[in-house]
């Protein structure tokens, strides 16, 4: 592969060790071939005799053989300063997962031959040598463009003060709304921590400042309501109560034998307009095995985040038996009020393919009565089995949709995953909830996907962190973690 220079504003040194001064930041732009390599760093230039000097180590995903860019000397002290310092690297091969570093020696700290440093935080590495694969903030991963695809870029884990690395928490799901013009919400599915409490099944949370363009990385857990929320909570907790009297396909309660379990697993957050609360969507699931999880019913909450209480339920729709689950038209998620004074959900169809848009007044009074919804079919009608797809994909094995308006000339945007386990999705949009939805990029997650049932699934939007020239989209990491598993964060061009 062919490398050329590319300094964009001053050749200076990462010392990437204690009081580290440098960190691999997201490459951009990146094409099918080539990529603009990042980093922040700054040098103290208090040694002469050992000049501040950098420079980047990539490798596409699996390969043995680490590339270099050429060093770079620049010994200025920055005065503690931060400078953007770039390397674009080409001859990339399309559709790739590439993982970099930034490398670095110099100074009274760092001698040759230096130490090569990921994301920010994140573990140090020998220059020429790759870090463990488990640990995916380790590096900076970026995956290249190919034929009709946009390229992605790994931009860390979100993370509560709970989640360290010696009590690393994994769970999925990750989705996100914002409740004030600094706080969100996060909501997750069945969630264990290591050397912390025992596997929680159902729906855990945490809530903690955001910033748009920013992983957040000081979220705090909340506890199971009404106890009251406090900062510095060491482990998680549900949210969502357990599903009472759920029933096995035999017949013995859901849960019998400790083969199955109960559990509230969330589809979806939005807050409430002109209310200080949010609508939390989600499904009341037995889990009997990896392959079958039916949905027994579907309800919807009322939550005050600023008290942290449920302030209400409703249960529209309940399967009977419990054991056939509600069909598709009734497993909704993805709230959105419209201006029109409805709210609207969306469901997807493994089996068809559809994308399913439902609709019901947006009033309290309205959510559990099961006669107020209607689905779309070109009109809005009441029977969920005539409900048409409102997008076309080839495959749709999870949908997301979230109100973007204020992001840019955005408004409302539905990620799709396209590609079971491989995290391939397609973006679309549009400016009325039942469309017409218009293709947007279409892309695979940053991620090597190897590991697990599923590997990479649970792809979500997040509006709070998307910009005017981004797209923010999460997804469960199977390989994050030595295979513990992880919500990680990206973003796509759109």
């Amino acid at each position: 592969m062919r490398r050329r220079a590319g300094l964009a504003i001053l050749a200076v040194a990462c010392l990437p060790l204690a009081g580290c001064v440098g960190w691999s930041t997201a490459p951009a732009p990146i094409t099918s071939s080539d990529a603009t390599l990042h980093a922040q760093a700054s040098c103290h230039a208090e040694n002469d005799a050992n000049p501040c000097t950098y420079w980047f180590q990539y490798w596409a995903d699996g390969s043995a053989t680490v590339l270099s860019t050429p060093p770079r000397n620049g010994n200025v002290n920055t005065n503690g300063t931060y400078y953007d310092v770039t390397e674009t690297i080409t001859g990339l091969t399309p559709n790739t997962l590439y993982r970099s570093q930034f490398c670095g020696y110099g100074d009274n700290a760092v001698a040759q031959p230096g130490a090569c440093i990921g994301l920010h935080s994140s573990q140090l590495s020998q220059p020429g040598s790759r870090p463990g694969a488990g640990d995916l903030s380790a590096t900076q991963n970026f995956r290249t463009a190919g034929t009709g695809t946009a390229a992605t870029v790994d931009l860390g884990r979100p993370l509560s003060a709970a989640d360290t690395a010696t009590t690393r928490i994994s769970r999925d799901a990750g989705l996100s709304a914002a409740w004030s013009d600094s706080q969100a919400l996060w909501l997750f599915g069945d969630t264990v921590q290591k050397n912390g409490p025992p596997f929680l099944s159902g729906t855990t949370a945490a809530a903690g400042p955001y910033v748009r363009g920013q992983v957040p990385t000081a979220l705090q857990e909340l506890p199971t309501p009404p106890s009251p929320p406090a900062s510095g909570r060491t482990s998680p907790a549900l949210l969502l109560p357990v599903p009472q009297g759920l029933k096995l396909p035999s017949g013995d309660a859901c849960g019998a034998g400790g083969k199955s379990y109960p559990a509230s697993w969330p589809s979806g957050v939005t807050a409430i307009p002109g209310t200080a609360t949010m609508l939390i969507t989600y499904a009341e699931v037995c889990v009997i095995s990896s392959t079958q999880m039916p949905v027994a019913r579907f309800s919807l909450a009322r939550y005050d985040p600023a008290a942290h209480r449920i302030l209400g339920t409703a249960t529209p729709f309940i399967a009977s038996p419990f054991a056939a689950g509600v069909p598709p038209g009734e497993r909704l998620g993805s709230p959105v009020f419209g201006a029109d004074g409805f709210l609207y959900l969306y469901g997807n169809d493994v089996t068809t393919g559809r994308i399913i848009a439902a609709r019901v007044p947006a009033t309290p009074s309205s959510w559990g009565n099961r006669a107020d919804y209607q689905w779309w079919n070109g009109a809005w009608q009441s029977n969920p089995a005539a409900a048409t797809s409102v997008a076309s994909v080839p495959f749709a094995g999870s949908v997301h949709v979230a109100d973007y308006t204020g992001v840019g000339s955005h408004h409302l945007a539905m990620i799709v995953q396209t590609g079971f386990g491989v995290g391939g999705f397609q973006v679309l949009q549009a400016t009325s909830p039942a469309g017409p939805w218009t293709p947007g990029p279409a892309g695979q997650v940053p991620d090597p996907c190897r590991r697990g049932t599923y590997a990479c699934y649970a792809l979500s939007g997040h509006a709070e962190l998307s910009t005017a020239d981004r797209f923010w989209f999460s997804w469960y990491s199977p390989d994050d973690v030595d295979g513990f598993g992880h919500i990680r964060l990206g973003s796509v061009a759109w």
